[in-house]
């Protein structure tokens, strides 16, 4: 957010002055295999011009040697071997960014993925914890001063507002029914004492297909999101892992509906949403959260107290372009480039991370 308040006091930004092919850092992304359709959709801001600071992105390998710096996803890599050979010989004023979207567990389950292999490969990382070089926010909220500094495609309008209220308690969409946090036997258990209505392969109730960045789908304009902010109360943004800092875009999808987020992570989401904005499902059991959110039901001045924020704050869902667009401003700055090395990845990024398999309720 700095950024866009020294660029509208009409501030210098530090830059380098030149780059290795023009007046333009160039970033080139590697992953094996490589899909090409997944990746511009995530760099659909870059390449349409919406960051504050421009840069290009490279697919191709042969242009190594043009690059400023390389991207690699962690997740999408066979091994440390397919890598080094791929981008042999290593040049050391050329950084190497660790990218990993997902906690660490996700990736062993799904990819199999050995961390230990990438120790003393990485000059920086690009991750969704808060000690990352680069950290990767699936949203973000902004007083309304700040939003104003924006761009228009970030900024999200709020929707409707409830005056005669009749809707439903809460909603849930669970598709992945083995969640490491077990998310779905809380959410079952919360059923025996009020009603949820849970949308997704493990519920009895289907809305729309699966909602991943290479579809490209707008969090504003989803029927089905759309659905669950003006028809219930309440809904579940309860994290399929529980890692330090991980918060999924659950937490920021249906923040610009007059409807409470009840979260469940290990994230300090305190420091990510505004206060009072949200129930922490963790410090109550099942029957106690239903207990709650049945008192709110009943005491609708009670339950407007946690819309209160949408006063002073504007939330929005881009944070994973706008952390893309943040990676284009830190390749201008000379300190990226200075001498790093993350000697033991796993311990950094597995260790470090403290997954556990889910709160006791």
């Amino acid at each position: 957010m700095e950024l866009f308040r020294k660029k509208a006091r009409g501030e210098l930004i530090p830059k380098i002055k030149s780059f290795r092919s023009g007046s333009v850092p160039r970033l080139m992304v590697w992953a094996e295999p490589f899909r090409k359709a997944y990746w511009d959709a995530n760099f659909v801001h870059i390449t349409g011009g919406l960051c504050p600071l421009p840069c290009k992105v490279e697919y191709d390998r042969r242009k190594i040697n043009t690059t400023d710096a390389i991207l690699i996803a962690v997740r999408e890599t066979k091994d440390r071997e397919t890598v080094t050979k791929s981008l042999s010989p290593r040049d050391p004023n050329q950084p190497w960014i660790g990218l990993a979207f997902n906690p660490p567990n996700m990736a062993n389950a799904i990819f199999k993925t050995k961390f230990r292999h990438y120790n003393q490969l990485f000059n920086r990382t690009m991750t969704y914890r808060r000690d990352a070089d680069i950290v990767f926010l699936h949203g973000f909220i902004a007083s309304k001063e700040d939003a104003k500094l924006l761009p228009r495609t970030w900024v999200i309008p709020p929707k409707m507002k409830i005056k005669n209220d009749s809707r439903k308690l809460a909603v849930a969409f669970i598709s992945n029914c083995n969640a490491m946090s077990k998310r779905l036997l809380y959410s079952q258990k919360f059923q025996k004492y009020a009603p949820l209505d849970i949308y997704g392969r493990c519920g009895n109730l289907k809305c729309g297909g699966s909602m991943y960045v290479i579809h490209r789908y707008n969090a504003t304009e989803d029927q089905c999101l759309q659905i669950a902010g003006e028809g219930y109360l309440f809904y579940f943004a309860f994290e399929n892992n529980f890692c330090k800092d991980y918060i999924s875009e659950k937490a920021y999808n249906l923040l610009h509906y007059s409807i409470v987020p009840v979260v469940r992570g290990s994230a300090n989401y305190s420091s990510v949403l505004p206060p009072n904005s949200y129930i922490d499902a963790n410090n109550y059991s099942p029957k106690e959260l239903a207990d709650r959110l049945l008192y709110l039901q009943a005491h609708p001045q009670e339950y407007r107290k946690y819309l209160g924020w949408k006063k002073y704050f504007q939330p929005s869902t881009v944070g994973g372009a706008m952390v893309l667009c943040h990676l284009c401003t830190r390749l201008y700055d000379p300190d990226f480039y200075e001498y790093k090395l993350y000697e033991d990845f796993d311990d950094w990024f597995v260790e470090k991370s403290h997954c556990l398999a889910g709160l006791d309720f």
